[in-house]
């Protein structure tokens, strides 16, 4: 389902998803002075998305990614996926746990109750729509998304 057509070319977005796919756009850098003038705004729309499709779970931040986030099924979630995203520097973790809603363990919660992280739970089709709104209010998060 794609659901945005963002032209945020500073972050990492999500563009649309589908079963077993997000396709994202890349961050690209641009000269300040390309785009200092409002006239060069009309430029600015006329440069290319880039987008990369990924078949594998994945932590998402506006400013970073992590490819290949181990665990590929909510069943594989262990502790230490979770105290990955704890090290990270976030305020809250947007949780796409698959195709339905799935709470993991407090057990496995434990890195991120410890730091005081914030997490909230929802499908990943949810979480994926979820995460543009989040990124547009400048937030500390990271969405961690399991594929459906």
């Amino acid at each position: 389902m794609q659901f945005t057509i963002d032209r945020n070319l500073q972050n990492y977005g999500i563009h649309a998803y589908t079963h077993g796919e997000i396709t994202i756009t890349i961050p690209q850098v641009l000269d300040e002075d390309a785009v200092a003038e409002p006239a060069d705004n009309i430029r600015r729309l006329q440069i290319p998305v880039r987008r990369e499709t990924l078949t594998r779970s994945v932590v998402l931040m506006p400013s970073q990614i992590i490819r290949d986030w181990p665990p590929q099924s909510f069943a594989e979630l262990d502790r230490e996926h979770f105290a990955l995203l704890s090290e990270l520097d976030i305020e809250i973790v947007l949780f796409g746990s698959g195709g339905t809603i799935r709470w993991p363990s407090l057990a496995l919660l434990a890195p991120l109750i410890d730091k005081g992280i914030g997490l909230e739970v929802m499908d990943t089709g949810a979480a994926c729509r979820t995460y543009n709104i989040l990124m547009s209010d400048q937030r500390k998060f990271a969405a961690a998304l399991l594929m459906v």
